[in-house]
Order: structure tokens, then C-alpha cells, then sequence
């Protein structure tokens, strides 16, 4: 079997074999495509008498071939190359299609390739112009060149071409208006016929893209643009009225071409977004012809389940594009004395009022309203962000009536599915929902900002229509959807009503109180509950309705809605902590009931205690022994049946991580003695991940003063914790869980952790030397920042410091050339080594650890493609360098090892890291030059070694890039964008400058 008879073998094993088969299949014929030989047998394989599998693997090839190894293409014998290419193309003209637009895409790569010759895109348009090519029919060579030009600015961005980018840019720029102009005149002669011939629609699809992807390049003013935007609305408008439509749908054609029009329209638009002030008028004039055309069309499809919804909903895309792009101009209608003007942006209100209120259910029914939704938060971020005066003022009451409507259509839209509709819907609709009714909220938060007051008068008449909706048919079990939307929208702007007594959400809590439940689907129980949480704040402010709302919640204890209550207790008494005194008592005997009554579920349990929590911390020391007792103890008690009885299996696995989270969310809450704010403002802040701790500024306790119940409970438990902890090391799930329930400990007791720091300590050390979880070196780092300076506890300290170098360094060493196998492990290590860092740099000189090693690995692991253990990375190196110079240690680790960092940042900009994220190692070139200027020159000489960082950056772009970073010790951002660019550079990407 010869070698073009074996690649066809495994071409077909690979389509028509097992995943397993597929796998190894592939790699072999990606080593295929990339060797030498495959400019010769891709031809081979595209051979009429072959399958299309075998044609359209023969046609990749030559495209990844093109796109990657184009140096391997002797200059003489490029002629060859593209007369093989025509007579390819002429050989697959009439299909398959997924050859003949691999073949397409290629000659557009040989374009590319060829733009040295300034005729090149003229000469193959004229070619195929003037149907010189083959037998093909004229009809089908002008759909092939479209093809063709329509790719070409697609594959500049991703092409191994041995042309300067600034060549390939100007050459683009240079041609771009022939091609346009070659476009749209095709377009304007299809179209001015009173009929266009169904074999005409894929070359008319072609071209209309092309007009999308060229208006990237040619210098050209967007003015001069109207006569490319008339021409792609002159397609949308023959596609959509050009005969009546028996059944209202689009032919696929037709429908395909109007879509390709407003995606180019788009295109053109959003090229021009950085220049909202120039082209004010144009724009203008472009939204009347888009208003003109398009607003029939959608006013033709303002219905339920319409054929051509997406047709619509692209229509919309299209303005809220150009609004995105043009705000100001549109929005300057809002109070102006151009006419005109004005009523552009009453059209543009006007439609996107109908759109947000579009007929229907989303998304069973439409799926248009929601592009609505990103209108009303610009239209009132421009006339919030006026500047005050009596415009500004003249704009915001102008508004206040569009958005009072808008609430109301809101409310109308947010009402979820009922019991009846549901078969309609599948998961994908349902969390799609979801989502929109959050959307709905975000919406009226923004309506709040326009209305404020009134927007409360708005949301109390739709209140008192809902209750009027839903006492029509007192009968109905479905009539509540409007009233749970109304009460969504409440709960939507919780955040924004302030303290005063409001009669508006007094008239709220009232029906919420009155509503018979009941009646209706637990899910208006359920809005119920979360708005009553929502208001907690203003509750707190309000305190003679927390009694109603206790009552309500406590209900919801024993409901469907359990969770909604739970969360509901965990904001009030969180915000209404003092003013829950009076009902605290009862209220721990419900949520005691609720716990031990068993219907509740883990999260439910776990969220509870939160509650329990708060509410003891605020009753009587006696009070809270007692109900500790009652509410805790039976947690620690299960806990050590488990111990006991040596039961490591899956079921008691899940009982032990439900019990310690239960504790962990009350060591979370409960605390006699809170820091005062004035304490946070004063104090030193150290952070582990989430926990932010403020610092112990002599916090003890006064004499006297009760042990906080925490400490009570960890001095009576720490043996039993001790026996789990050994029962389950070599879980990490359990050992993890145990850990945070001893962070949440230390976050609340601060300094009054001391009589249980050695036990404590201990107890994570040998955590740390077994299974050192994420949440374990969180604590060991916390214990450290706290206590270290305290010289009755260094030595403690020091242990634990030793203890996490130790271990993370050994699990590098094990995992060296595969970091990324333990990159959760890395991001915590950098992580706790940039706080210390930070706070406490003496560690690295006091303790007897290696630091070149410390940051050798940081350089390797600011290497890995794991976003976490990069930034993490990059930010040690950086924070060890400021801190250097002042610790001899740290300076001669940094002297060492500065010829490395700067390597490894150099390849990491180079291309190891996305390239959205390069712009964070300006912050090593930073600290290195601000600490090590005269070093730094040396290290950054790195780059005078030929094709490093990459072989596509030239030895005079190095050179600006050295000169610019080394001027530059200060201003992060203008370094960020030297890298940035620099980065591009490397990665031989063209970044376009805006028009």
C-alpha cells in the first residue's frame, strides 16, 4: 500500500471508527499534514473518483499548509501552486460544497501570501469577472470569487506570512475599495432587477458578507458608506417583501441573505464606534434609512410564534449596535430643536418600547424583548451622567413617563409559566427564563434610578391591578402570576428604597402578610419569603414590621419554600440583629424545631445556622450556653458516634461534611464581641482568600468579661476534631470542610483564640504535613500574619511557615513538567507567599528556607496556562521585588535569579500566556526596574539574542520595546501597553488602528 493509499485508510478510519480509533487516527494525521509531503498528496487526494471525506481532508490540508508552512514553498514554483489551485477549483465548482470552500479559502490564502504584487487581488477578481476560468458558469464563478474575497481579511488575522503585517495592512487598505467597489456594484445589478434568479442567492450571500469583513480597512469615512448601506437594505428589503408568503416564512436563501445584510450593516457600524462625535449627523441619517426599512418589517412580525423571528431579532441587534456605538447622537433627540433629530430618537424609543413588549412568552413564544433591556440602562446612564443643570433636568423629566410604561410592561413580562403552559417548556427555556426575569431586574433597578419615588406609585398600581387580576376569578388557581411578578418587581429594587417609612412597601408587607397561599402554586409563597429578606435593611429601619416579617418567614420554615425562609432569616437577622432581641427567644425555638424536625435540606440546615448564629449573639450568656446545648451539641454528638464506630463510608462521609459545615456557618455569625466599625477603620486588614480579618490591635478582652461561646465550644471539642481529623486525613473533602469551620473560628475570636492556638496549631500542622489542602494553608497563612510577632508564639509560627514550604515545594518537585496537575495547590502557595511578602518579609530571613528555589518555581509556574497560578505567580514576584531591597536575603535571591524572571516574563509575553492577560507582567518590569534600575538594563539585553522571545518580532522592534520599558518606572498603564503591543508583535498579529 503506498503512502497516499494508507492516508486515505486512515482518513476513513477516522470518520468511520470509534472515539478510541479516532484519537490516535488524528494525531497521526496531524503529524501527515504537518511534514513536507503534504503539498504533494493533498492534490491526490483531491481527485473526483475519491469519497468526500478523503477530498475534504485533501482540501484542509492544503489550507493548513498554506496557512503554516508557506516557507516551505520555493519562490519558483508559485505560478505552479496557484494554476494546481484554479484548476482545483474549476475541478470542484459544482461541489461539494465543503471542498469548494476549503478551496476557496485557499486561494485566498495564496493571495495573502502574494500581496508584494500590487495587482494580485485585481487580477484574480478580473479572472473571474471576465469567466476565465474553465468551463464555469459565469453565475458560478462570481459566487466563488466572493467566496474568495470574503475570506481574505478573516485569514490575515491567523497566517504565518513572510510579509511584514505593516505590508499586509497597507495592502489591504490599498485594495479595499476595489473590492467594495466590486461588491456593491454586483449587488446594485442583481438587485435592480424586478426579479433575481434563484442560482444568484449564494453569490449575492457572498457578497453581502464581504461588505462586513472588508469595511475593517481603506481609510474610508463612514459618510461614505451610505451607498454600501443602501445597497445591503435594498437586499433586506427584496428578500422580505418581494412576494407574498403563503405560510409567512422566508425562503432559506432569501432569509440567509437578509440576515448576512444586517450582520454587514453591524459590521460597518461598530467599525466606526470609536468616533461617536465625528460622524453625529451621519448617523443620524443612517438610523431614519434603518428606521425607514426595517421598523415595517418588524411591525409585519409583532406577533406570537412569527416564522421569521430570528430575521427580527437580528433587526434588533442592529440598533441597539448602532446605539451602542452612536449613543450620544441618537440621544441628543431627547430634548433638541432639530426635528429631525427628535424624531429619530422618538422612532427609535417608540420601537424598542413595542420590542420590550414584544407579544408572547420569552423564550417559548419570542425571543426579541430581551434585546430590549440594554436600551433603558444607556438611555438613563446618558441622562444620569449629564452634567446637573436645567438640560439635564429638562431630559430626565422628558424620560420619566417612558419609563414609568416600561415598568409596567416589565412587570407584565417577568410572569412566570403556569402549571398549564408548562409542557411548552423544555430545561433550556426554563433557565433561559431564568435568566431574563434576572435581566428584568437589573432593567428595573435602572428605572428606579430615572423615576426614584415614583417608581414606588408605579409598583403600588400594578400591586392593587394584580390583587384586582387575581380576585376576578377567586376560583382560579392560575390567576397568580401577575401578583408574583409585581411582588418580583419589589423585591427587584429592594436595594435601592431607602429608610424612610415608605406607605408603598408598608401596603406590600401587608399583602404579603394576607395573601391565603394556600391557593396558589408555592411559588408565590416562595417571592414572598425572598422579598421579605430583600427588605430586610429597610426592616431594620422600620423595626415595628418585623414582627409580620418573622411571622411570614418562620412559616416558610415548614413550607416547599424552605429555602427562600432560611435565607430570608439569614438578611434579617443579619440587618435587624439588635431589633430581633425582643422575638429572639421564639425564634430559635422555630429554627430549633425546623432543624430537628428533619424535611429541611443540607443547605437549608447549613444557611439556618447562620440564623442560630446571629440570634445567639445577642441574647443573654445564659441563654446561650442553654441553647447551645440544645442546637449544637447534637451535631458534635453525631459526630462522635462516627468516630467511634470507625465509619468511613460514603453515607457517614456526607452526614460528617453536612455536620461541620453546620458548625462552620455558626462559628461564622456567632460572636458576643463583634469588632466595631471603628475597629475595621483602625486596624491593619490581613486576608486568607475570601476572609478578611481586621488585625489584633491589643484586642483582648476585658477582665471579666464572658469567654466568647466559640472558645467554649472548640475547648470541648478540639479532642473529638482531633479524632475526626485522623479518621479522615486522607480525605480532602472532609479535611477541607474541617479546616474552614477552624477559619470561620479564627476569623470571629481573633485574639481570643490564644488559650487554643498550640492545639490549634498543631492540629493543622499535621494537616500540612499529610494533605495540605487548599484551606489548611488559608489558616496556617492567617495564624502566621496574626501571630507571628508575638514571640510567645514564633516558634509555633515558624513551624507552621516551614511546615507549608516543605510540603508545596515537595509536591512541585514531584510534579516538575506537570505543574498544572496541582494548580490549585500553586495559586494557594503564591498566593499565601505574596502576603507575606507583603506584611511580614522578615520570615524569609529568619527562617531557614530556600528561596532561590521559592523563585524559581514562581518563575516556571507564572509559565502554566492556569490563570490562577499565573496571576498568582506574577503578583509573589512582583511584591518579592519591592520588598527586596530591604532584606539582604530576598536582594541576593532577586540578584540571582533577575536574568531568569525577566527570560521567563519575555516568553510568557512571548506567547506561553493568553494574550489577553500579558499585560499583568508589566508589573514585574515594574519592580524590577524601579528596585534594579541599572541590573535591569543588563537583564533586559536578553533580547538581543536572535529570535527570542519568537522569530517574528525584528531586532529593531526589541529594541524600541527595551528603550521604552527601561524609561518607564512608573506609569503602569503606558507599560501595559508597551507589553501589550509588544506581545502582538511576537505573536505576529496585526493590531488595526480605529479610522
Amino acid at each position: 500500500m503506498d503512502e497516499v493509499q494508507t492516508i486515505e485508510a486512515a482518513v476513513l478510519s477516522f470518520y468511520r471508527g470509534g472515539s478510541e480509533q479516532q484519537k490516535e487516527t488524528h494525531k497521526w494525521l496531524q503529524q501527515v499534514q504537518n511534514s513536507p509531503q503534504a503539498w504533494s498528496f493533498c492534490w491526490e487526494l483531491m481527485q473526483l473518483n475519491k469519497s468526500s471525506e478523503i477530498q475534504f481532508f485533501g482540501a484542509i490540508t492544503l489550507n493548513s499548509k498554506l496557512r503554516s508552512d508557506w516557507a516551505e514553498v520555493p519562490k519558483e514554483a508559485h505560478h505552479e501552486l496557484k494554476q494546481k489551485l484554479l484548476e482545483t477549483i474549476v475541478l470542484f465548482g459544482n461541489g461539494p460544497k465543503i471542498v469548494l470552500n476549503r478551496l476557496c479559502i485557499s486561494l485566498g490564502l495564496f493571495i495573502v501570501h502574494m500581496l508584494r504584487h500590487p495587482t494580485v487581488i485585481e487580477e484574480v477578481t478580473n479572472m473571474f469577472l471576465h469567466e476565465q476560468l474553465g468551463n464555469l458558469s459565469k453565475v458560478t464563478q462570481i459566487e466563488i470569487l466572493m467566496a474568495v474575497l470574503e475570506g481574505i481579511p478573516e485569514e490575515v488575522k491567523n497566517i504565518r506570512t513572510q510579509i511584514p503585517r505593516t505590508v499586509v495592512c497597507e495592502e489591504l487598505n490599498r485594495n479595499a475599495e476595489f473590492v467594495m467597489q466590486t461588491v456593491v456594484t454586483y449587488l446594485n445589478e442583481k438587485l435592480s432587477r424586478s426579479a433575481v434568479e434563484p442560482h444568484d442567492m449564494n453569490g449575492l450571500i457572498n457578497a453581502a458578507k464581504c461588505t462586513g469583513t472588508w469595511v475593517a480597512h481603506g481609510n474610508v469615512h463612514l459618510n461614505d458608506r451610505e451607498g454600501m448601506i443602501q445597497t445591503l437594505l435594498k437586499a433586506i428589503h427584496y428578500c422580505y417583501w418581494k412576494e407574498p408568503k403563503d405560510d409567512g416564512c422566508l425562503m432559506p436563501e432569501e432569509n440567509e441573505l437578509a440576515e448576512t445584510a444586517l450582520k454587514s450593516l453591524a459590521n460597518i457600524i461598530s467599525s466606526y464606534a470609536t468616533q461617536n462625535a465625528k460622524y453625529s449627523f451621519t448617523v443620524i441619517n443612517y438610523m431614519k434609512l434603518f428606521l425607514d426599512v426595517l421598523v415595517p418589517i418588524l411591525d409585519a412580525e409583532y406577533k406570537e410564534n412569527n416564522d421569521n423571528e430570528n430575521l427580527a431579532l437580528m433587526i434588533y441587534a442592529l440598533f441597539i449596535s448602532t446605539l451602542e456605538c452612536f449613543s450620544s447622537a441618537i440621544f441628543a433627540g431627547i430634548v433638541t430643536d432639530s426635528e429631525e433629530v427628535s424624531k429619530v430618537y422618538t422612532r427609535t424609543v417608540d420601537m424598542l418600547i413595542k420590542c420590550t413588549d414584544k407579544p408572547g412568552t420569552y423564550p417559548v413564544d419570542e425571543s426579541c424583548s430581551t434585546y430590549a433591556m440594554e436600551f433603558w440602562y444607556m438611555l438613563q446612564e446618558e441622562v444620569l451622567s449629564m452634567d446637573s443643570g436645567e438640560h439635564k433636568k429638562r431630559c430626565l423629566e422628558a424620560i420619566k413617563p417612558v419609563y414609568a410604561h416600561v415598568v409596567k410592561v416589565l412587570v407584565r413580562k417577568s410572569q412566570l409559566p403556569t402549571e398549564s403552559s408548562l409542557h411548552k417548556w423544555n430545561d433550556d427555556d426554563l433557565e433561559a427564563f431564568r435568566c431574563y426575569r434576572q435581566d428584568i431586574g437589573d432593567t428595573l433597578l435602572s428605572c428606579h434610578d430615572v423615576l426614584n419615588d415614583l417608581m414606588l406609585d408605579v409598583l403600588s398600581e400594578a400591586l392593587d391591578e394584580s390583587i384586582m387580576y387575581l380576585s376576578y376569578d377567586p376560583q382560579s388557581i392560575e390567576s397568580w402570576t401577575l401578583l408574583e411578578a409585581t411582588i418580583h418587581a419589589f423585591c427587584s429594587i429592594a436595594q435601592k428604597i431607602e429608610y424612610t417609612e415608605h406607605q408603598q412597601i408598608v401596603k406590600l408587607l401587608k399583602v404579603l402578610n394576607e395573601i391565603p397561599y394556600e391557593k396558589y402554586s408555592d411559588k408565590l409563597f416562595g417571592m414572598a419569603l425572598e422579598t421579605v429578606g430583600a427588605y430586610s435593611e429597610w426592616i431594620g429601619d422600620n423595626p415595628k414590621y418585623l414582627p409580620s416579617a418573622i411571622t411570614l418567614l418562620v412559616k416558610g420554615l415548614n413550607s416547599t419554600k424552605a429555602s427562600q425562609a432560611t435565607l430570608g432569616l439569614k438578611d434579617l437577622t443579619s440587618e435587624c440583629q439588635k431589633e430581633v432581641i425582643p422575638y429572639a427567644l421564639p425564634l430559635l425555638d422555630a429554627c430549633r424545631t425546623a432543624l430537628q424536625e428533619g424535611h429541611l435540606k443540607n443547605a437549608e440546615m447549613i444557611r439556618l445556622m447562620y440564623t442560630v448564629g446571629n440570634i445567639l449573639s445577642v441574647i443573654s450568656y445564659e441563654n446561650i450556653i442553654l441553647y447551645l446545648d440544645a442546637m449544637v451539641s447534637p451535631c458534635f454528638e453525631e459526630l462522635q458516634v462516627h468516630v467511634q464506630n470507625n465509619d468511613r463510608t460514603e453515607p457517614t462521609k456526607a452526614r460528617v461534611v453536612l455536620r461541620l459545615e453546620m458548625i462552620s456557618k455558626l462559628f461564622s455569625s456567632l460572636n458576643i464581641r463583634k469588632p466595631t466599625e471603628g475597629d475595621m477603620d483602625k486596624g491593619l486588614v490581613v486576608g486568607v482568600g475570601p476572609h478578611k480579618l481586621p488585625f489584633p490591635a491589643g484586642g483582648t478582652p476585658a477582665p471579666g468579661a464572658p469567654v466568647q461561646p466559640i472558645l467554649l465550644i472548640l475547648e470541648k471539642t478540639m479532642g473529638l476534631l482531633k479524632s475526626l481529623c485522623t479518621l479522615w486525613i486522607h480525605d480532602e473533602t472532609v479535611i477541607d470542610t474541617l479546616c474552614k469551620a477552624l477559619q470561620q473560628a479564627l476569623t470571629n475570636l481573633m485574639d481570643d483564640i490564644k488559650p487554643l492556638l498550640t492545639e490549634m496549631c498543631c492540629l493543622v500542622l499535621s494537616i500540612l504535613n499529610t494533605n495540605c489542602v487548599v484551606s489548611a494553608a488559608d489558616i496556617a497563612g492567617n495564624f502566621i500574619l496574626m501571630f507571628y510577632k508575638d514571640q510567645d508564639c514564633r516558634q509555633l509560627m515558624v513551624q507552621l511557615f516551614t511546615a507549608i514550604m516543605d510540603y508545596n515545594f515537595n509536591q512541585m518537585e514531584l510534579n516538575v513538567g506537570k505543574l498544572s496537575r496541582i494548580a490549585d495547590l500553586i495559586e494557594t502557595f503564591y498566593a499565601f507567599n505574596t502576603r507575606i511578602s507583603k506584611k511580614i518579609p522578615i520570615c524569609y530571613s529568619e527562617v531557614q528556607i530556600d528561596c532561590m528555589k521559592l523563585v524559581d518555581y514562581a518563575t516556571k509556574c507564572m509559565m502554566l496556562p492556569e490563570t490562577g497560578p499565573m496571576k498568582k505567580s506574577v503578583a509573589f514576584i512582583t511584591m518579592f521585588v519591592k520588598e527586596s531591597t530591604n532584606h539582604p536575603v530576598m536582594m541576593n535571591v532577586i540578584l540571582a535569579q533577575g536574568e531568569n524572571i525577566v527570560r521567563s516574563t519575555f516568553l510568557c509575553i512571548g506567547g506561553t500566556a493568553l494574550r489577553t492577560q500579558v499585560e499583568i507582567f508589566a508589573d514585574i518590569f515594574l519592580a524590577l526596574n524601579f528596585r534594579y534600575p541599572a541590573e535591569f538594563i543588563q537583564w533586559m539585553k536578553l533580547l538581543e539574542v536572535p529570535n527570542f522571545p519568537t522569530a517574528y518580532v525584528s531586532a529593531t522592534d526589541k529594541e524600541q520595546f527595551m528603550r521604552k520599558i527601561i524609561k518607564e518606572r512608573v506609569n503602569k498603564r503606558l507599560v501595559q501597553d508597551h507589553v501589550r503591543k509588544f506581545a502582538a508583535l511576537c505573536r505576529n498579529i496585526v493590531e488595526y488602528e480605529n479610522k
